[in-house]
């Protein structure tokens, strides 16, 4: 942290590298929910605005480490539903649709997350409160004001980055094995093999900003008869996405970090669930990577027996 204050050394991609691997031990040594510290992410932010614009065109350390840290704060934003923190204007390249090859894909799909993330929670770059849809009165009733309408606009681009996706994503993305979840035997889970880690991670961080563009939708309806019913509609989409997280996750375990992405999903997103089996399969997620990755998710654990109401019995299972 005293080196980033010098120019020289915040040109250095062994400090950088070394400010990414701190990152993570915050990440594990403090609770998925609640107030981010984030003393590694301060020196990570003074690197990355010396680095950045070489760390995205280039290769070697200085590129992954950039990459990771995009990771790391993708997470940490999505599970403490905080504003983004590191820029992301080195990444214009990225946003195309052009011929590349299956990484800079995934790297593709990693800023589109990003992208949503701070259309949902704002980020540093802002000055303004653009998160906020705002209302003007007139003869005719309220009306939406600008930055509203400009709210539902970035919201339909976004959602036509999935469209453009589906149209123009290489087919190296599609599992080369799938299979629906088989609930008579009470397996909830789908199985989705792929080919290379690449394609697990980009497409588990398209299935995040999947859930956020699903709940941060500001064409539900607030109040009204339709209220319940869109509110029933996007608990069965984030369901769905959340089982389809967990189900990549397992079915690719040579990619570990894919657990670690299941687990924010079912932290976040696991209270909806209401169905006993799908829950103690959630659950077993979580075991599974603090066992074989000690990866602490046993506080995460109680906070979901508690949302589900189970009991004290229940929850010491």
């Amino acid at each position: 942290m005293s080196l980033s204050d010098h120019f020289r050394e915040a040109q250095d991609e062994n400090l950088l590298a070394a400010a990414v691997i701190l990152r993570f031990y915050e990440e594990v040594d403090l609770p998925p929910m609640g107030e981010d510290i984030g003393n590694a992410l301060r020196g990570i932010k003074i690197f990355l605005d010396a680095q950045a614009t070489t760390a995205v065109s280039g290769s070697g350390l200085r590129h992954a480490a950039y990459w990771i840290a995009l990771r790391q704060e993708i997470v940490t934003a999505f599970s403490k539903q905080r504003t983004f923190r590191l820029p992301l204007g080195p990444c214009e390249p990225y946003r195309s649709f052009e011929p590349a090859d299956d990484y800079v894909w995934a790297d593709r799909l990693v800023i589109h997350c990003a992208d949503v993330l701070q259309y949902c929670f704002g980020s540093d770059e802002e000055t303004s409160r653009s998160g906020q849809i705002q209302f003007a009165p007139s003869m005719g009733g309220l009306h939406p004001t600008p930055m509203a309408e400009m709210k539902v606009t970035r919201y339909d681009e976004l959602v036509a980055f999935e469209t453009l996706w589906e149209k123009l994503g290489p087919p190296n993305f599609k599992p080369i094995y799938a299979r629906e979840p088989d609930r008579a035997r009470g397996k909830v889970f789908p199985e989705l093999w792929y080919l290379n880690n690449c394609h697990v991670a980009g497409l588990q961080f398209l299935e995040l900003a999947r859930i956020l563009l699903t709940v941060y939708n500001p064409k539900l309806p607030r109040l009204g008869p339709g209220q319940r019913t869109a509110m029933r509609e996007v608990d069965r989409k984030v369901q769905k996405i959340v089982l389809r997280l967990c189900g990549i996750a397992l079915s690719n375990q040579h990619s570990p970090p894919g657990l670690v992405i299941a687990f924010v999903a079912i932290g976040m997103c696991g209270d909806r669930f209401t169905d006993r089996i799908e829950q103690e399969a959630l659950l077993g997620v979580l075991s599974k990577l603090e066992a074989e990755h000690a990866y602490p998710t046993t506080s995460t654990q109680d906070l979901l027996k508690g949302a589900w109401g189970w009991s004290a019995y229940d929850a010491s299972e």
